[in-house]
C-alpha cells in the first residue's frame, strides 16, 4: 500500500503548474445567491442540484440537444447548469461509461424537496436517458439512481454480470453501499 502511495504522490506531485487546454473555458462566473433568489421565485421551497452526464455520439449533438430542450421545456424542468465536453471511450472499466467517443451534456436540475419535484426531475432524467439511448448513447451511472431497470441494461449490458462478480468476490456483502443495495434490488426480479 505504501508503495501505491508513494508512486501516485510521485505523479500527482509532477503534475504541479500544467496547464491544460481547457482550463481558461472554465473560468465562468459562479453565482452562490442564483439557487436562493430562485427558490423565492418559484414559491421558497427547499431545493438541491441534481447533476447527470448523459453521453450522445458526436454527429447526434445537435439533434439530441434540440429534443432534450423541447423535453425539458414540456416537463417545466428548471435548468441551472449545463456544459458539453468531448469525452473518450472507456477501455479499462467493467462498467464502462463511455463505449466510444461521446459528447457529454452536464445538466444540474433544480430539485425540489417535495415528492412531486422528485418525481418531475425523474421524469426528466428519464426522458433524457431515452434520447441518449434512441441514438445509441447512455449516461453515467452514479449521479442518481433514477434510471429504470431496461435503462440501465441497455447503457450498461454487463450490469448484471458486475452483480453476479460482486456476490461471487464478496460473498458476505462486505463491501456495500446505497448505490450497491438500490441496483441489487432493482435487478433481483
Amino acid at each position: 500500500r505504501g508503495k501505491a502511495f508513494a508512486r501516485y504522490a510521485s505523479y500527482y506531485l509532477s503534475t504541479n503548474g500544467q496547464t491544460y487546454w481547457s482550463d481558461t473555458n472554465q473560468l465562468s462566473a459562479y453565482l452562490p445567491d442564483y439557487a436562493r433568489k430562485l427558490r423565492e421565485q418559484i414559491g421558497g421551497e427547499e431545493s438541491s442540484l441534481i447533476i447527470t452526464e448523459i453521453y450522445v455520439p458526436r454527429p447526434a449533438l445537435a439533434e439530441f440537444l434540440t429534443q432534450a430542450a423541447e423535453l425539458l421545456r414540456s416537463n417545466g424542468t428548471l435548468v441551472i447548469y449545463g456544459t458539453v465536453r468531448l469525452i473518450e471511450k472507456d477501455n479499462e472499466s467493467f462498467l464502462p461509461w463511455a463505449k466510444e467517443s461521446y459528447a457529454c451534456v452536464i445538466f444540474n436540475l433544480l430539485t425540489l424537496h417535495t415528492s412531486a419535484g422528485i418525481e418531475a426531475s425523474a421524469k426528466s432524467f428519464r426522458g433524457l436517458i431515452d434520447l441518449a439511448i434512441a441514438r445509441g448513447g447512455s449516461y453515467y451511472l452514479t449521479y442518481h439512481r433514477f434510471a429504470r431497470r431496461d435503462q440501465v441494461a441497455a447503457c450498461y449490458p454487463q450490469f448484471s454480470k458486475f452483480l453476479d462478480l460482486k456476490s461471487k468476490y464478496d460473498p458476505a456483502g462486505r463491501f456495500q453501499s446505497d448505490w450497491y443495495r438500490h441496483y441489487r434490488q432493482l435487478f433481483a426480479g
